[in-house]
């Protein structure tokens, strides 16, 4: 697709990318694995696929598995929910205005 953003927001955007990448991950949960550094979704195939093999090797045991898909979801965002968000997990308020 064309992009139509313009320079500079490109820049702040990339800048303000890469230093979130460095704490992403200690402020999300690690059985989120999607879109950050060092975590791949491959990661949650494997513990399905384990929890299975777990259940098939031990049938006397009973498990139910749940996929959700949040189709869309940035179409859905609150942004109350969103800025709330970024306060509880403490950054500051320059950030939550850049946002």
């Amino acid at each position: 697709p064309i992009s139509l953003l313009n320079a500079d927001y490109k820049i702040f955007a990339t800048i303000m990318s890469e230093r979130l990448k460095i704490i992403l991950n200690e402020l999300i949960h690690s059985d989120q694995n999607g879109f950050l550094p060092a975590r791949q979704l491959r990661n949650n195939t494997r513990i399905v696929l384990n929890v299975l093999e777990y259940y098939e090797a031990h049938p006397e045991k009973q498990a139910a598995l749940i996929f959700l898909d949040a189709q869309k979801a940035f179409d859905n965002l609150s942004w109350q929910f969103l800025i709330q968000q970024v306060e509880i997990m403490g950054f500051g308020s320059k950030f939550k205005k850049m946002i």
